[in-house]
């Protein structure tokens, strides 16, 4: 059996009032469903990141479909249209209409406060997976980034994916906060009529422990399979027994030691009264030419050249430096600082360089913002 906040065919109970013995603060009640419905209603902008993650979709389909990132993408998407179809700004008003102006002895009945508080949970849950799903797609795309790898179509879906999570979030914690407030007059209203939740199940009290909020960091994070915990934190006491099985499994193993060391250098006596019988065969070479000869040893040489990143000291050896980068590159000359590069990686160093020249920076910080480009976007794929 489903649970209510998970059954997307949960009607509403009917729309009732009843008279409340305990006095109600009808003003802060209508003051939370008030800022419910404000907040819901200026969603716009997340409505049109759910808009654009499915042209996207439509967009990446076929590039990226067994990627995984792109698969943690759709559920992002999915998630976004459970919200939508979700429309807890409706129930809300239908709850706001019921309320009296003032403090009224007639009040909406328990079993409608009880459809608001889970219609709040399922809001809450998808906007977690909505912000755990995000962050794990996230991931992927910002490592594509970094090795320069289908960079335009990674970088677009990595900035719509950091504005969903940062929305996500935010509205996340207001959901828990609607919920504390809201779950404190559940008592106080009256039950009218037949219970509208089951009678095994009961609404959690704390909704950021029944989410795990404190543990929310940790929930977008993926368990690689190549990354293994030692404990290599071992008491070693000079009581425990532990030490003493440690001490014991050593001497023995230096008794054993010895033997082997006396017969291993009586072997080496031996194998040096061991006559080679064979006789190895001589490789007397080729005979090439004197012409030939003089071509190979120059060839043998090192090159010398000028061409290296540290003479880079201002804006003109800057771009003299693309430039002359850029034609070794295009004729696949050995002395290209940027031959492990891929085209994609060499394009983003060369841009970032670029528009340091276009700067209005001074030498030194030239040289230093030069430094630093050239080591994150070079130096470092050497490793």
């Amino acid at each position: 059996m489903l649970e209510p906040w998970n059954d997307a065919s949960l009607l509403p109970p009917p729309i009732h009032t009843a008279t409340s013995t305990v006095r109600v603060d009808v003003m802060e009640l209508k003051h939370t469903c008030e800022n419910i419905m404000m907040i819901l209603s200026k969603q716009s902008p997340l409505h049109k990141e759910g808009a654009l993650l499915s042209r996207f979709l439509y967009k990446f389909d076929k590039k990226f479909r067994g990627d995984i990132g792109y698969r943690y993408f759709k559920k992002v998407n999915t998630g976004l249209h459970r919200y939508l179809v979700l429309n807890f700004l409706k129930d809300i008003e239908s709850f706001m209409s019921v309320l009296p102006r003032s403090d009224d002895e007639y009040l909406p009945t328990r079993q409608m406060l009880e459809y608001i508080l889970v219609r709040l949970l399922t809001f809450s849950k998808i906007l977690l997976r909505i912000s755990v799903c995000s962050k794990q797609a996230a991931v992927f795309y910002l490592d594509r980034l970094k090795r320069g790898e289908s960079y335009w179509m990674c970088l677009m879906p990595y900035a719509l994916l950091s504005r969903v999570w940062s929305i996500s979030k935010v509205l996340l914690n207001h959901s828990t906060r609607w919920y504390r407030i809201l779950y404190s007059y559940l008592d106080k209203l009256k039950l009218q009529g037949l219970q509208f939740l089951p009678s095994q199940y009961k609404l959690p009290g704390d909704i950021e422990i029944w989410l795990d909020l404190k543990n929310v960091d940790n929930l977008g994070r993926l368990e690689w399979s190549q990354k293994k915990l030692h404990n290599l934190n071992i008491p070693l006491d000079g009581d425990s027994d532990m030490f003493d099985n440690i001490i014991k499994f050593v001497e023995t193993s230096e008794e054993k030691l010895e033997p082997e060391v006396a017969s291993t250098s009586g072997n080496m006596h031996d194998s040096d009264q061991i006559k080679i019988s064979s006789k190895l065969e001589t490789d007397h070479g080729e005979a090439i030419s004197r012409e030939s000869f003089n071509i190979l040893c120059n060839l043998q040489k090192g090159i010398v050249s000028d061409h290296f990143f540290p003479k880079v000291y201002n804006r003109y050896s800057l771009q003299k430096f693309i430039d002359k980068e850029s034609d070794l590159r295009n004729g696949n000359s050995r002395l290209s600082l940027t031959s492990h590069l891929s085209f994609m990686q060499w394009q983003v160093l060369k841009e970032s360089l670029s528009k340091l020249c276009k700067s209005s920076a001074d030498n030194s910080k030239i040289e230093k913002k030069a430094q630093r480009i050239w080591k994150d976007k070079c130096l470092d794929y050497l490793e």
